[in-house]
């Protein structure tokens, strides 16, 4: 008996967020400018930071924005320093903020749960979570080209059966991959690699199909080595990218701690307010990426027949109960794998009184998150490959 698609997805959303409604996420109503006329300079000495620049992955191009642009400079102590480490996947990442040779990370949402499960190594804290999309950045999946065009998400997901699938191991990719195909009932072959190495598989055909996050899944897709088949928003499900600070560095430094959120959430703003000054900035980090291809990855939408979210992606930085689930769900998953043993993840994981402060004092709704940005459509792109063909 085949199963409507869209009943399927209803089913499986009412089992991941229970019986009750869902509340719509608010957001603020505040620009770029608005924030940028509020910058000053924390009080006290000057301070040495490292922390990681994803190029890699859209959920953290707020951190392209924030290294090329210097946006740190105008909330930071003057005098600062800050160390940007160019980090490919999230597992040095943790491995530097337990050494403390990070005190600063951003990671995609598995990594980041996992991060604040070593207290007793070092306490490392999820204070903010900066994106979070409806699988827009992570859950989107890809078939080799030739595959068959498939008319819904079930029926590209039920293909997979048997398939050779690539997953970067632990990524958000993972976990939505393997949570839509063991909700369809199915057991692909699993080959775990790095998002880059999954890329040239595909165009070599040593894969069927692969789950990898943003802006690799795109860039295979204009290479002509692979098609975008589904995307689990069709499904439920959610990814993010969250910011970790190491306990003792809020403890010694507050202030800066809290005036780093302030300049990331410039740095947010500047990406919906300036889409072709941003793209220039990414362009400058990842120069084998195409302009089109940057701006397809942010700003633009998978084909309707993914049945992608119109939502892009959502700027939070705060942590609202909405992100607390995806937080528990993501912990489930982790348990899973045998990486974490206790029951639950503690509440004292996640801390949101910085970001409450940084909200407050930018005259900011803490309660809310900072905008919700729609997707665009192929023919609202600004460029063709690396030409600019409209105002943008």
């Amino acid at each position: 008996m085949k199963l409507n698609s869209r009943l399927w997805a209803a089913t499986l959303v009412g089992a991941l967020l229970g019986a009750g409604p869902v509340a719509a996420t608010e957001y603020n109503t505040s620009s770029y400018d608005a924030v940028a006329q509020q910058a000053k300079r924390a009080s006290g000495e000057p301070v040495s930071i490292s922390t990681n620049l994803f190029v890699g992955w859209t959920g953290a191009w707020d951190t392209i924005l924030m290294k090329q642009l210097n946006l740190w400079q105008k909330w930071l102590p003057e005098g600062s320093k800050v160390e940007w480490k160019r980090n490919l996947q999230g597992p040095p990442v943790i491995t530097d903020l337990l050494a403390n040779k990070q005190q600063i990370g951003y990671l995609g949402d598995n990594p980041a749960v996992l991060s604040t499960t070593k207290s007793a190594i070092a306490p490392v804290y999820m204070v903010g979570m900066n994106a979070v999309s409806p699988s827009r950045m992570c859950g989107l999946l890809l078939v080799r080209k030739g595959a068959p065009q498939f008319a819904t998400t079930e029926e590209a997901v039920k293909w997979l059966d048997g398939k050779t699938v690539g997953v970067p191991k632990g990524s958000c990719a993972d976990r939505l991959a393997q949570s839509v195909t063991k909700k369809a009932g199915i057991k692909p072959v699993w080959q775990q690699m790095q998002a880059e190495v999954i890329v040239t598989s595909l165009q070599a055909g040593r894969i069927d199909a692969a789950a990898v996050y943003e802006p690799h899944a795109t860039k295979a897709v204009f290479d002509g080595y692979a098609d975008f088949a589904a995307s689990s928003a069709d499904l439920g499900e959610s990814d993010a990218n969250a910011i970790l600070m190491r306990g003792d560095f809020i403890d010694k430094h507050r202030d800066v701690a809290v005036a780093w959120l302030k300049a990331n959430i410039e740095a947010l703003y500047y990406l919906r307010d300036k889409p072709k000054e941003a793209i220039e900035v990414l362009k400058k980090e990842l120069p084998d990426y195409t302009r089109e291809e940057l701006w397809h990855s942010i700003y633009g939408n998978p084909p309707e027949r993914v049945k992608p979210d119109p939502v892009a992606f959502k700027a939070m930085m705060t942590i609202t109960s909405e992100e607390r689930g995806l937080v528990g769900r993501i912990y489930e998953f982790l348990k899973g794998l045998k990486v974490v043993q206790a029951p639950t993840l503690p509440d004292s994981a996640i801390r949101t009184d910085l970001i409450e402060q940084a909200f407050k004092e930018l005259n900011l709704d803490p309660t809310k998150g900072l905008f919700e940005l729609t997707a665009k459509e192929a023919e609202d792109c600004p460029y063709k490959g690396d030409q600019l063909v409209s105002g943008g």
